[in-house]
This record gives C-alpha cells, structure tokens and sequence, in this order.
C-alpha cells in the first residue's frame, strides 16, 4: 500500500505527521473556540431566527391592520352614504314643506284678492245704485213734482228693484 501511495505523490510519513498536526489542531480550537464559534453560531441562528418570526409577525400585523382599515373604511362609507340619504330625505320633505307653504300662501293671497275685488264691486254696485237712484229721483222729480215724499221714495225703490232684477 505504501507503493501505492507514493505513486499518487503522498508520503506516508508526511501524511502521518500532517494528520497528528490536524488532530492537535482540531483539539486546540475545540477546546478553546469551538464552544465560542459554536455560540455565536447559535446567537447569529437565533436571531435570524428572531428576524424571520418579527417579520412573519409584522406581515400578520400589516395584514390586520390592512383588513382593520378597510373594515373602518366600508363602514365609513355605508354610514357616509346613510348621512346622504337622510339629508336627501330632509331636503326633499322641506322642499315639499316650502312648496306647500308656498301654494298655501298664494291660495291665501287669491282668496284674499277674491274679497278684496268682491268688496270693490260692491262697493261700486252701492254706488252705481246710490248714484242711479239720484238720477232716477232727478229724472221722476221733474216728471212728476207733484207727487209726495214716501210716493217718490217707493217709486225709486221699485226702479231699482227692477234694474236688479234686470
């Protein structure tokens, strides 16, 4: 085997001496630095351990808090929207409150105009007739001067009687 060794260019006895520098190497440092390498190792783990479940954490935090706002949100809406519909409700019903007030108002103005013009045709019928029952005693007091008091007073009052009747 030796021969086979020197062949592939490996010298046995360098071989052994560099195996033995290995083994005291090996035992040195894991004796004094393996427990500290093995350590930060461990330490270096765990926080990339710690890193990864915070982020997992962060991600499931973001996403709560994302479907938190858009809850908030919908509900800001739906409540938005209720808000303009009851203050398209209120300005409907008053301006149908204005609007009858409004026809109210002027069917109270017509029939007060109404009166007002039935009033003034009274009074101007009463003074068409107190004026036609001047002319109708001026007329009859020359026609007829001879005829007393109450005669003349229930002839005017048979003409007007007539003209109304007319």
């Amino acid at each position: 085997m030796s021969e086979m060794l020197t062949k592939l260019g490996i010298d046995g006895k360098l071989f052994i001496a560099q195996l033995v520098n290995f083994l005291i190497l090996f035992i040195v440092l894991r004796a004094f630095a393996w427990k500290s390498l093995i350590m930060t190792l461990e330490g270096r783990r765990a926080k990339i351990k710690k890193g990864i479940d915070d982020a997992d954490r962060a991600k499931q935090e973001l996403k709560d808090i994302e479907k938190e706002r858009d809850e908030v949100l919908t509900k800001a809406r739906a409540e938005a929207l209720h808000i303009v519909d009851v203050a398209e409700q209120k300005a409907s019903g008053l301006k149908d409150e204005k609007l009858k007030q409004a026809k109210d108002e002027i069917e109270q103005q017509m029939v007060e105009a109404k009166e007002q013009i039935k009033g003034e045709r009274t009074a101007s019928y009463n003074s068409l007739k107190q004026d036609l029952a001047q002319l109708i005693a001026a007329a009859t007091g020359r026609i007829v001067k001879d005829l007393d008091a109450t005669a003349h007073e229930k002839l005017i009052q048979s003409a007007i009687k007539d003209l109304e009747a007319e």
